[in-house]
């Protein structure tokens, strides 16, 4: 595991609630993760785990209490999209595209608002990066495939190197093993901890599923929108 001592804090969440209209989904939460940390949060469906990726992800804002990531308040919509261009995020399904495109190209577009948009193409040095996280998730021979023709377990292999795409410094997943078979779900969740062991980014993994604490540098669970040690839940 990684070793985290004397580091400042990546992500901190103090007395935070937050919700959807009148409905409450997270209460008087607290989070610190350290860099470099890799964190399990699991919790039944509707517990709040997404809504605390969202919160982190900076796409909806605390009721009270106060958010930063990166040593940033998420107070206002700057502080957020500064921030966000810092994340990598890994999302529980991949939608197909309506148009053939690439497995390189699905990658690339994990560089789109930060290295490039509509008034500045992609560069050589944007494809190498897209080629090397290719490679780094064993998906480097299907570079030229349409992502369309490719299994769930490849498709979210492949996510997992757009996320890693623009070099982030935090990245979020939210149930990343969703619709895989028991074996592609062990299989990504070694390819998420051996990416971590061996690039030190910041990772946050939350799912209702029960994965080895050996994955993870800590495990908590969620509960009725309150975050405990994992064992602790009633």
């Amino acid at each position: 595991m990684t070793n985290i001592e004397n580091q400042q804090p990546v992500v901190t969440l103090t007395q935070v609630a937050a919700g959807y209209g009148a409905a409450l989904v997270l209460d008087t939460v607290s989070l610190s993760v350290e860099k470099g940390e890799l964190i399990g949060i699991s919790g039944r469906n509707g517990s709040g785990k997404s809504t605390l990726i969202k919160l982190i992800l900076g796409e909806i804002e605390a009721r009270q209490g106060l958010v930063e990531v990166l040593g940033t308040p998420m107070d206002t919509q700057a502080n957020r999209r500064s921030v966000q261009l810092n994340i990598g995020y890994l999302a529980q399904s991949q939608r197909d595209p309506s148009i053939a495109i690439s497995v390189e190209e699905s990658v690339l577009l994990g560089r789109w608002g930060s290295n490039f948009a509509w008034m500045k193409r992609s560069t050589g040095h944007d494809r190498k990066i897209a080629r090397e996280k290719l490679e780094l998730v064993g998906m480097a021979s299907l570079a030229r495939r349409d992502i369309r023709t490719l299994s769930g377990g490849q498709r979210q292999r492949v996510s997992l190197a757009r996320a890693l795409v623009r070099q982030p410094k935090l990245v979020l997943m939210d149930e990343p093993t969703t619709y895989l078979d028991a074996e592609t779900k062990e299989d990504l969740m070694q390819s998420i901890y051996s990416l971590h062991a061996e690039l030190g980014i910041t990772m946050i993994v939350v799912t209702h599923e029960t994965f080895s604490s050996e994955f993870f540098d800590r495990m908590l669970f969620i509960q009725d929108g309150t975050l405990l040690p994992m064992g602790a839940s009633s």
